[in-house]
């Protein structure tokens, strides 16, 4: 009886192991958030939801330079130190990477957890000292960081044949703008004044002002974090 049944159980554990592996692959590409709601069936192109989030856009400082300077071996060994010093204090505060971007990345803190742009915050402040206790003096790893938070639209965009789980909207281009404007105002992070009114982290910034930004009418009030 047993040897007439192994058949079955067979077939039932490898229909388990294979959905196993489908769900770790997908976290492991696309985050926790995005795997379960393709699982789930999200599939169509343009399909999504809107969602209030804090989010986060982080840049790489002199790639360009290092990638022509370096072994290529040691540009992903420098890539693969700073998307660490970025990902393990987001992941542990809350965070959902989205995607990385070359030598950027993309995350965001839902605003439906618990204290997210205080989170964010303290996920921001945990990388940058970990960047200045652990990369060498002889190539440094310095980024800069654009930090907004307002509505965004959560989810598929592509072509026909292949999508994109991401996030898109007026609140992700300003924390992209922001991030640039790093490179001109020589501070690490910027931060919207929304995202301080909601994360009451006046004390943690310095203000910069209002200043013009490219793709937006008015002026925007700029902080930098204090770090």
């Amino acid at each position: 009886m047993i040897h007439r049944t192994l058949p079955l159980f067979s077939l039932v554990t490898e229909i388990r192991l294979k959905n196993q592996l489908a769900r770790t692959l997908l976290q492991t590409y696309v985050g926790p958030h995005a795997s379960e709601q393709i699982l789930d069936g999200a599939t169509t192109r343009g399909s999504g939801t809107t969602v209030s989030a804090a989010i986060m856009i982080c840049d790489l400082r002199n790639f360009t330079l290092l990638s022509g300077s370096q072994h290529r071996d040691r540009v992903i060994d420098i890539l693969n130190d700073y998307f660490d010093l970025m990902a393990d204090p987001i992941e542990k505060h809350g965070g959902e990477i989205l995607k990385f971007m070359g030598d950027g990345l993309l995350a965001v803190f839902p605003l439906n957890q618990p204290n997210a742009c205080q989170r964010l915050i303290a996920a921001l402040t945990a990388a940058y000292e970990s960047s200045a206790r652990g990369t060498s003096a002889k190539f440094p790893v310095q980024f800069g960081t654009g930090v907004h938070v307002g509505e965004v639209m959560y989810g598929n965009i592509g072509s026909q044949r292949r999508l994109d789980f991401t996030v898109i909207g007026p609140a992700v281009n300003l924390a992209s703008r922001l991030e640039t404007m790093t490179k001109q105002l020589k501070r690490p992070v910027l931060i919207s004044a929304d995202f301080v009114a909601s994360a009451e982290c006046a004390a943690q910034t310095d203000c910069l002002g209002m200043h013009n930004i490219k793709g937006f009418d008015e002026m925007i009030e700029v902080h930098a974090l204090k770090i």
